[in-house]
């Protein structure tokens, strides 16, 4: 927690303590961390997955959706609960993002998938 780069990244992500999405997103976004994204805060949904971004607004949102649509051809949507947005990415997508993010998957997150 007090290593340099975890420095980094916070004052790259959070703003007076709130958790922003940078401007940069679009390069910082690779198949990688999206893989890091998804066992962190993804919720196996149906046969899709949910990304939890309730902390966000729905204009954060939408940017980062369009991103995922742009970089990675993601077929996406913006569900609501409990009055907060999350990003549903859905079934076919999935399948089609599978073989790039699976290398950095470890076993026990698979079932997200």
């Amino acid at each position: 927690r007090t290593l340099p780069c975890f420095t980094y990244y916070y004052n790259m992500f959070y703003k007076n303590k709130v958790k922003i999405v940078p401007l940069d997103l679009y390069y910082l976004l690779t198949y990688e961390s999206l893989a890091h994204w998804i066992c962190g805060d993804g919720t196996k949904t149906y046969k899709g997955i949910t990304l939890q971004v309730q902390s966000f607004t729905i204009k954060e949102v939408v940017f980062i959706i369009s991103i995922l649509i742009y970089k990675f051809n993601l077929n996406c949507s913006i569900h609501m609960q409990r009055n907060k947005p999350k990003i549903y990415i859905k079934t076919k997508s999935v399948e089609n993002l599978k073989p790039h993010i699976l290398p950095y998957i470890t076993n026990s997150m698979k079932y997200k998938l």
